[in-house]
């Protein structure tokens, strides 16, 4: 591997932990406990070099994601439809309906959003990467669907109390999607060991996205043609936070 070389002085201990035989990274509890940092400008930079090669496998990732969530999005109205949630004659179930599709029609989407974390979480790894991974997690689809949902319902909740309760958790919870597919936690477990993770340098996160949101809304200025570039350098950026956090175990055989 050729991690241990790079630049970044918070890459080489994420790559030592992949050195160390039989796969033994941190637990939980290990990672928690033991400390991390980073810059922004370092885990952006990092990932800015991981993106060739990747970005075909990420944008198609992204393609079949949103195209599943367009066609769950369709079948829940249809259904809904069917049993008169969507009655545009009375304003509170036609909400109510709409409120139904939004957040089912996103929670069926959740094993191909793992699927694009951990690409990103294995190419910042130098692990292999491959589109199949967008297919390969949903055999978790209900711990994924509890976390999605449990998530979900926490930063609404968190919105409505003042809001920045909800900006606080939006940013706290980004990792627990790829700790319930990745270390297998269960839904409460993953937002909770994210939450705890990213609280220990919740600022910087919070300027990890801030940064990542501007390089990406400027770059889709110019017809989206750079978001081929910019998708990318998003997923990769996280799985490398992700990589200094916890580590990466080795995939399975």
């Amino acid at each position: 591997m050729s991690e241990s070389a790079a630049p970044n002085p918070y890459a080489a201990p994420a790559s030592n932990l992949q050195e160390i035989p039989n796969g033994q990274v941190p637990s939980i509890a290990e990672a928690l406990s033991r400390g991390y940092d980073f810059t922004i400008s370092d885990v952006i930079g990092e990932a800015w070099q991981r993106v060739k090669g990747t970005k075909g496998i990420i944008i198609g990732g992204f393609l079949i994601f949103y195209i599943a969530m367009l066609l769950a999005t369709f079948v829940l109205g249809f259904v809904l439809g069917m049993v008169g949630l969507l009655n545009e004659s009375s304003p509170g179930s036609m909400m109510v309906g709409q409120l139904v599709i939004s957040l089912l029609g996103s929670a069926v989407t959740y094993p191909f959003l793992a699927g694009i974390n951990m690409i990103g979480i294995r190419r910042a790894a130098d692990q292999p990467v491959s589109f199949n991974e967008m297919f390969s997690h949903f055999g978790r689809f209900v711990p994924l669907l509890l976390t999605g949902l449990l998530m979900t319902a926490l930063i609404y909740v968190g919105l409505l109390l003042l809001i920045l309760p909800g900006i606080y958790l939006s940013v706290a919870y980004m990792l627990a999607i790829p700790l319930a597919v990745e270390r297998g936690l269960s839904p409460w477990e993953a937002l909770e060991t994210s939450r705890k993770a990213i609280s220990q340098h919740w600022f910087k996160a919070f300027g990890l996205f801030l940064v990542l949101g501007l390089i990406m809304g400027v770059s889709a200025l110019a017809l989206g043609i750079g978001l081929i570039w910019t998708l990318p350098l998003f997923v990769i950026a996280i799985g490398v936070l992700y990589r200094i956090i916890f580590g990466v175990l080795p995939p399975a055989n």
